[in-house]
């Protein structure tokens, strides 16, 4: 059995794409409705949760840099449209590292519009796969 983390790196339809000259990257998932993500959140009206939402750009990070990282704090999170089944979701970020750490940027659209912004620092960590 896979873990969450494993499910959601199999999701991602795409390779990382750079933006703006280096400056940022960008990164497409499609969770399709059985998607375990989805299970139980909510009974019938299935939508992505936020701790997922959050894990999603953690294995985005995790893809482009193709190493692991902890997330060490959250901040300036706003969840702002519901990510349903089926639907793209495109992860646009930028990385500030800082030394054996990395602070990123996210923001995740859904038809073009925001659904979501965060926020995240890591720890460097061995392995993309826990």
């Amino acid at each position: 059995m896979r873990t969450l983390r494993e499910e959601i790196l199999a999701c991602a339809d795409a390779q990382v794409r750079t933006l703006d000259e280096g400056r940022g990257y960008e990164l497409t998932f499609l969770f399709g409705k059985d998607f375990t993500g989805f299970q139980g959140h909510f009974p019938g009206h299935p939508v992505l949760p936020a701790f997922v939402q959050v894990l999603v750009g953690q294995c985005a990070l995790c893809i482009r840099s193709a190493r692991g990282w902890r997330l060490r704090q959250i901040d300036r999170s706003k969840f702002l449209k519901t990510i349903l089944p089926d639907q793209r979701v495109t992860v646009c970020w930028q990385e500030r590292p800082q030394n054996d750490r990395v602070r990123c940027s996210f923001t995740l659209l859904v038809n073009g519009e925001k659904a979501a912004t965060f926020t995240l620092e890591f720890d460097a960590e061995e392995s993309c796969h826990a």
